[in-house]
């Protein structure tokens, strides 16, 4: 390639989202990034000088409704850990303990790909190998102790993307991947720009030169992969459009987090004034120049008249309408509303404003989009271990089970109830009632429902089996809705 490549140049696809994912970090970041960026999320008053504005600015309240929504729906499926299927061979249950090479197991990498999918709309799991000399066996690699690890690569980080179809499958044609990485440099610490640039079959490695080499980035490293396609696992959550592109699912939700934002710095203004109301002085002269007027508990105020005799003297508080605060306060609320409309959070049920139905519709709603997510994870997750599978030479399929049963709401009295019934009139084996209590959250989600039978065995007076066992205990009356 020429001298003038570059490879940071992101694509038109990236320009687009860019502004969106930048957004989307600073509300993930909080209060700090947020007041940095000030006018763009805060604006200047036509009138308002610079003083006035920073301490509007620096007194303005941030409440991370976002954040709240995005930790509750990215949490859902990890009531239960991730974990793969009983088939697979001993070196991919190894290796689902430490996916990364960092010590995190599969379950603690899968939350962060599934949160960063969803805040950004997408992201990506690239299996990666180090890299070995030229002719290296397989013997080789493994006396170096050399093996597969797993990255989790940000939307933002994906500087180019671009797909093709061979036959009826996509795969990724070529991608640009910037990572930056922090390099000890004596006593103290330099950041380095790199960019990996992968290719069905090959990769390299670019790294920005130092100011005293130049501008622009060199080609430090590069080689071929015994994998034919480019190992990176994509993840979606939002509504994609062509190869890079997507609207991320909570976007509307981050948009009306800056509108609270700036309802919040209109009510702390006004209740700013209406807390530290002007004295007004009618008919009064002014005081002498180098004088004040002292107001304050145990003070009287004299009122001598002014040059306008048809003025009755007298003071008075200037201060906003109270009809104001409350309104800009119903405003605020309506907004926290609806953004927990919005992040599909099942409502907290309110006397006289939302109704049960109207909660179980919205409830399922939330558990249908983010099981759709989960089954997406499961899939992407799949993908990278075929990917690790083909790096160690094998052909092996890893099938791995997330958790989709959160439709649930837990200790709920109804399906509690129907649940005690049923064991009563022994349509319901005693094993079974114990899992429908597991599952409705009156039992631990790790609870060993065969330890627990064998232990009502074994507490029995004269046990003969487990189903007479089962049949002559009592139902578990539930601290739960009055059972």
């Amino acid at each position: 390639m020429s001298e003038e490549y570059d490879p940071s140049t992101p694509s038109q696809a990236y320009n687009i989202m860019e502004p969106t994912w930048c957004m989307i970090d600073d509300i993930l970041e909080g209060a700090k990034a947020i007041r940095c960026k000030s006018t763009l999320y805060l604006p200047q008053y036509p009138a308002e000088d610079d003083k006035e504005y920073r301490r509007r600015l620096f007194s303005t309240p941030w409440r991370p409704e976002f954040v709240d929504a995005l930790e509750s729906l990215a949490s859902k499926p990890f009531g239960k850990e991730v974990t793969i299927g009983k088939g697979a061979s001993a070196a991919m249950m190894a290796f689902s303990e430490d996916v990364d090479g960092r010590g995190n197991n599969l379950t603690a990498f899968a939350r962060e790909v599934f949160r960063a999918g969803i805040a950004k709309g997408m992201g990506a799991i690239l299996v990666d190998f180090p890299t070995m000399p030229r002719g290296a066996t397989l013997a080789d690699e493994k006396a170096a102790g050399a093996r597969p690890y797993w990255a989790p690569v940000r939307a933002d980080d994906i500087l180019a993307l671009y797909t093709t179809f061979v036959g009826s499958k996509e795969i990724i044609s070529h991608v640009r991947i910037r990572e930056v990485a922090t390099v000890r440099q004596g006593a103290g610490e330099v950041c380095v720009e790199r960019v990996r640039v992968y290719e069905p079959g090959r990769w390299e490695l670019w790294q920005r030169r130092a100011k005293e080499n130049g501008t622009g980035f060199e080609l430090v490293d590069e080689g071929t992969m015994t994998i034919p396609l480019v190992p990176l696992a994509l993840f979606w959550t939002g509504e994609r459009e062509g190869s890079q592109k997507v609207k991320p699912p909570l976007l509307d939700l981050a948009d009306m987090q800056i509108e609270l934002y700036r309802k919040l710095s209109r009510q702390d203004e006004i209740e700013t004034y209406a807390g530290s109301p002007m004295l007004q002085a009618q008919g009064v002269a002014k005081p002498p120049a180098g004088e004040e007027v002292v107001v304050g508990p145990k003070t009287i105020l004299y009122a001598p008249a002014g040059q306008d005799s048809s003025t009755q003297p007298g003071f008075s508080y200037v201060s906003p309408n109270p009809a104001l605060l409350t309104e800009i306060r119903e405003g605020i609320k309506q907004t926290v509303d609806d953004m927990r409309r919005l992040a599909m959070q099942p409502m907290t049920q309110k006397s006289g404003t939302v109704t049960a139905t109207a909660t179980s519709v919205e409830s399922a709603k939330a558990h249908s989009v983010v099981e759709a997510w989960a089954l997406g994870l499961k899939d992407v997750l799949e993908q990278a271990f075929v990917f690790t599978s083909q790096w160690l030479g094998e052909n092996a399929t890893v099938e791995v089970e997330v958790n989709t049963d959160f439709s649930v709401e837990q200790n709920a009295q109804a399906p509690l109830t129907a649940l005690k019934d049923a064991r009563a009139s022994g349509d319901l084996s005693h094993r079974d009632y114990l899992y429908g209590l597991r599952r409705f959250g009156v039992l631990p989600p790790d609870a060993d429902i065969d330890a627990l039978v064998q232990a009502a065995i074994d507490e029995s007076p004269s046990p003969d089996t487990e189903d007479e066992i089962a049949a002559s205990v009592t139902p578990l009356r539930l601290a739960v809705g009055g059972y």
